[in-house]
């Protein structure tokens, strides 16, 4: 199941992490603050799940579940290499950010566009399925953590392999949108011998 992280710690984490995503009139890195040691009614919503079987949506409910939908809709489209539908999840601004497995950053839409765009090109077929999913929300931000296991093939070489994901999302007019992608090759899983 991997390392458990003390609740501060993810906090502070996640606090730095959002304060490198630029949006005007945020107030985010304060409520965290709060949140990481203030009033149980302050603290964020956090739900988690283990992506053990078809109920998984079930685990879900109020905010976490509008954004676990949003985090599937996310994966849906790139296993359906549609460019239209990622357009729809994400938030089109020049300051929305994405970490590919082993990719440099990459800064506004336009190039995350060209970016999924690049990699639906390349790959003839790819599924990505999100499981052990956890999802914490707090006004209007939330961000998801998740395992992402991912199949793909060209040219008859099929691949399968596992990345750490990490999904930010903004609320915006009571829908919410990705803001930031962050995916994490894994060639060791956390917990196991080295």
């Amino acid at each position: 199941m991997g390392a458990i992280y003390p609740v501060r710690r993810i906090l502070w984490a996640t606090t730095l992490c959002l304060s490198l995503i630029l949006v005007p009139g945020a107030v985010m890195p304060d409520r965290l603050a709060r949140a990481s040691g203030g009033s149980p009614e302050a603290r964020p919503e956090v739900v988690e799940e283990d992506g053990a079987g078809e109920s998984e949506e079930s685990k879900f409910s109020g905010e976490p579940l509008e954004v676990f939908r949003v985090n599937r809709r996310f994966y849906q489209a790139v296993s359906d290499q549609s460019l239209r539908a990622m357009g729809k999840v994400w938030l089109q601004e020049p300051w929305v950010k994405c970490v590919h497995p082993s990719w440099e950053l990459l800064t506004g839409w336009k190039r995350i566009r060209k970016s999924w765009s690049t990699i639906f090109r390349n790959t003839e077929h790819m599924k990505i399925r999100a499981t052990e999913v956890s999802i914490r929300v707090s006004g209007d931000f939330a961000w998801v953590s998740c395992l992402e296991n991912i199949e793909s093939y060209r040219n008859a070489n099929f691949s399968r392999s596992q990345a750490q994901g990490t999904n930010l999302f903004f609320r915006v007019k009571g829908k919410w949108y990705l803001v930031h992608h962050h995916a994490s090759p894994i060639t060791v899983r956390v917990g196991e011998a080295l």
